[in-house]
């Protein structure tokens, strides 16, 4: 897909995936994204983290719950509706 989307981590769901709020889009995205997407995470990048690797719900929890995140969109699964992304930790826009 190419699309980016970015905003708070709501809830980790389990050690590879999360609830986020949309709260930011880019421009150029080609499809349309809900106010609360689940994402499954492909590669995560976290520049106070980079060996971060996700392997149970409370590691995930302690990497990305309540951060502002930025998700570059792989694609949608067709059979769960959730996103697969690569997930970058950011300091939320002003």
């Amino acid at each position: 897909m190419g699309d980016g989307i970015g905003g708070p981590v709501i809830v980790c769901l389990s050690g590879n995936t999360f609830q986020m709020s949309v709260t930011h889009f880019r421009k150029d995205n080609k499809e349309e994204y809900g106010n609360i997407e689940r994402i499954m995470i492909a590669k995560v990048d976290d520049p106070t983290n980079p060996q971060y690797e996700e392997k149970t719900i409370y590691d995930l929890e302690r990497a990305l719950k309540g951060k502002f995140v930025t998700c570059n969109v792989q694609y949608r699964d067709s059979k769960t509706d959730i996103l697969v992304c690569n997930v970058f930790v950011q300091n939320p826009p002003e």
